[in-house]
């Protein structure tokens, strides 16, 4: 059974996790630690259960690139990078 710390920073990782913002190597521990831990297993359920109920609300929009174009501007304008 893995100890309370494990399963903490395994929960704070769920969503970075889920955005596929973690490196390959937590990846891998993040899923291994999910096979054998059912509660750490229900938190990552949830969330993945809350990413899927707000994908499926969200109006369908055709994609205005001249906004995006916009945003990714102000962004990289702010310093932040494009990925």
């Amino acid at each position: 059974m893995p100890n309370r710390s494990e399963c903490e920073a395994v929960v704070r990782q769920l969503w970075p996790y889920l955005d596929g913002a973690v490196s390959e190597s937590q990846r891998e521990r993040i899923v291994a630690h999910l096979e054998g831990c059912v509660n750490c297993a229900s938190h990552f359920d949830f969330a993945q259960s809350f990413l899927d109920a707000v994908a499926a609300a969200r109006p369908h929009l055709p994609a205005n690139e001249v906004l995006r174009v916009r945003v990714m501007s102000a962004l990289m304008a702010e310093g932040f990078e494009a990925q």
